[in-house]
């Protein structure tokens, strides 16, 4: 039996012994490690995640065009922007007074809305008290997860009658410049429709039809007289064509009236980087860059300008 002059002074000398901690220089090493860390992990987090809301904006536009191509089925013709002429809107006095239902209003039973459609009253002008409610409805698939401004216009002409009117985030091509959207559209979807598949002589895959915009005052889904953008921003002093020579994608602003009317600050745009999605008239979906030639973007536009274009870009 072992003695306390042999193990007893060491074993109280081992017991006194305490765990080493961490110094106040090695936890901050490690507070920088772990904040290096994050910070090369979170702009990947955040690009996967801009790609799932792209991927989302895109099978948005597709369910749309399939869409257009059931209610043309129907119908033998794509619904027309408005179903008023484009001198009467919400920048009238009494917009009440004329119809002005919108293609998106059209498309209701066609993206598992039909309730929503059931509601609406046709007999009466879309901006009419009576519609209100049904046009405060938020719908997803009239909007971009990318899209972070209002999900209601701030417009005063919209707020003057309503504070619930909701935006949309895709809008119809209906003319290659203001003055022909307003006096004889070339687009598909337009004013002054209905288009037939067979008026799009230029080809239905080289021709667009609908395109993101990230407008928050012009982009009432049910208002007709909004539904319908140019492939060429507003220029009030450019008569008759009102174009200007910018190309419009991501171009602000897109249309200032300095006389009557309603200001939108973004006609085709998005708030996804370089480009912004379109959809073609036969249902593909492309993501045009925003430095495309602007040429080249009016004539994607036109449905019969006789271009000659080696596939939409």
């Amino acid at each position: 039996m072992p003695g306390p002059g042999r193990f007893g002074p060491r074993s109280r000398k081992q017991s006194g012994r305490s765990a080493r901690g961490f110094t106040l220089i090695e936890l901050l090493v490690v507070i920088a490690i772990i904040s290096v860390l994050i910070a090369l992990l979170l702009p990947a987090v955040q690009q996967a995640r801009e790609a799932a809301r792209r991927t989302q904006c895109r099978n948005n536009l597709k369910q749309l065009g399939l869409a257009l191509h059931n209610y043309h089925d129907n119908f033998t013709a794509f619904p027309p922007s408005t179903t008023s002429i484009l001198d009467f809107g919400v920048w009238s006095g009494t917009p009440s007074d004329y119809h002005l239902h919108s293609w998106p209003t059209r498309l209701l039973p066609y993206i598992d809305a039909s309730t929503l459609y059931n509601r609406i009253n046709f007999d009466v002008s879309a901006l009419h008290p009576l519609n209100q409610t049904s046009a405060g409805t938020q719908l997803a698939a009239f909007r971009c997860p990318s899209y972070t401004g209002a999900p209601v216009s701030r417009d005063s002409l919209y707020t003057r009658f309503s504070a619930n009117y909701a935006n949309r985030n895709y809008v119809a091509l209906g003319g290659t410049d203001i003055g022909r959207l307003w006096q004889d559209p070339d687009g598909v979807i337009c004013p002054r429709g209905p288009v037939r598949m067979r008026d799009i002589t230029d080809g239905s895959s080289n021709t667009y039809v609908l395109a993101e915009t990230r407008e928050q005052n012009a982009s009432v889904w049910i208002d007709g007289g909004v539904a319908a953008i140019a492939a060429r921003r507003y220029d009030e002093a450019n008569a008759p064509s009102y174009a200007g020579p910018e190309l419009p994608l991501n171009y602000r602003p897109y249309y200032v009236a300095n006389s009557s009317g309603i200001d939108a600050e973004w006609g085709p745009s998005s708030q996804h980087t370089g480009g912004v999605h379109h959809l073609l008239g036969d249902g593909g979906v492309r993501f045009l860059s925003q430095n495309i030639a602007t040429t080249l973007y009016i004539a994607v536009v036109s449905r019969a300008g006789g271009e000659v274009i080696d596939g939409a870009p």
